[in-house]
């Protein structure tokens, strides 16, 4: 098993000045703030940083500057799409880079059979010199990596785990119950951490560990460490911030929460939108 992935993960923000372009003080703020002892490693170019609106070189100025920030915590770099052939050139390019693991996100709007999605991820395995995790989240792509098929590419030895934002904890069931022992299960949906946990899983890839990573990491520890009740009350009392997450969609809450801790501005790129007023207020009364 990858014991690098294992625990809490941040899928970090890219925050951006009022003119839209990256605000790397900001970035700096906010890396310096989720690195501690309770976070495993850092996330970046996902969903939660924004990746579809930025460019080529704007993901690497942001993959050389997180490193230069932090350079002691593992960096799982999100790259994934829906021409598979793109891809594996972006792979090609992302190989000579002192990361630690790729997150390939399923190919979205296509809609890909699950031989597909095999052949797309094999390729991409056979391609790539770091370790793939793939990352099921349906609800943006428009198609589900079912649980045979996640077994069948676990089978590849580049392929080393599969970050599940389904939504649907009977396929995270299926996965845990015939799985290989080296291969991670990890929660992709903040709120449905403890809860895969419990089936056997390996951690979170979070959005709210930007806001909340001492917590939400302690979260994750206790459990593995078989603190259940500690763990248990580290959920209880991050539940309402789970709820929040969800109003205004990620990654406008995560970033509405960051401004009322002076990290970031609430400022995203078109075609999303800011948080509200409201949204903010919450955060504010709740510290």
């Amino acid at each position: 098993m990858n014991e690098l992935f294992v625990g809490t993960g941040v899928a970090l923000v890219t925050p951006f000045l009022s003119d839209k372009k990256i605000d790397y003080d900001s970035l700096e703020r906010i890396i310096k703030f989720v690195d501690l002892p309770e976070i495993d490693y850092l996330a970046i170019m996902g969903t939660t940083g924004e990746s579809a609106t930025l460019s080529w070189n704007e993901k690497i100025e942001i993959l050389e500057f997180t490193k230069g920030q932090a350079p002691d915590q593992p960096i799982l770099f999100g790259l994934g799409g829906n021409d598979t052939t793109q891809l594996l050139k972006e792979i090609s390019l992302i190989n000579k880079y002192p990361i630690d693991g790729i997150l390939s996100v399923t190919p979205y709007y296509n809609r890909p059979s699950q031989a597909g999605l095999i052949s797309h991820y094999r390729q991409i395995a056979d391609t790539s010199d770091h370790p793939i995790i793939l990352y099921n989240v349906p609800s943006r792509t428009g198609v589900n990596l079912e649980s045979d098929t996640t077994l069948i590419l676990s089978e590849h030895p580049n392929i080393m785990g599969i970050k599940e934002a389904s939504g649907d904890l009977k396929q995270c069931e299926r996965i845990v119950n015939s799985k290989s022992d080296n291969f991670l299960l990890l929660s992709g949906n903040d709120s449905e951490t403890l809860a895969i946990l419990k089936l056997g899983g390996n951690g979170s890839i979070s959005v709210l560990a930007n806001y909340k990573p001492e917590m939400f990491g302690n979260m994750v520890r206790s459990y593995l460490n078989k603190e259940y009740e500690k763990a248990l009350k580290y959920q209880n009392e991050l539940r309402e911030y789970f709820e929040w997450m969800d109003l205004e969609g990620n990654p406008t809450s995560i970033k509405t929460a960051l401004k009322t801790i002076h990290l970031c501005e609430k400022t995203v790129r078109s075609p999303l939108m800011e948080g509200s007023i409201d949204l903010e207020n919450k955060f504010l009364t709740k510290k």
